[in-house]
């Protein structure tokens, strides 16, 4: 049974490490396009570009903090089922 508890926080870890770095590597594409449809959703489709920039940096912090959370917990996780079946597998 503990096995299996070890196998499935593997797979948890390994989901939001990956997960995490997407997140992190591709934040400029996602908020880009998010951008990208915030001015489409403006009135005859034109903005402020200073505007645009603050609202495409802000969207890239989100998501590069998000990654980050998301990388950190799954390496917490990682390292807390190594140390668990070091200590505790037979």
């Amino acid at each position: 049974m503990l096995n299996e508890h070890f196998k499935g926080l593997s797979i948890i870890s390994s989901l939001l490490v990956i997960s995490g770095l997407i997140l992190m590597f591709s934040s400029i594409s996602f908020a880009t396009a998010i951008g990208d449809s915030w001015v489409l959703n403006q009135e005859d489709g034109v903005a402020d570009t200073s505007r645009y920039n603050m609202i495409v940096e802000t969207y890239i912090n989100n998501f590069v903090i998000t990654g980050s959370i998301l990388f950190s917990a799954g390496l917490l996780i990682a390292i807390f089922t190594y140390f668990t079946s070091v200590l505790f597998g037979k």
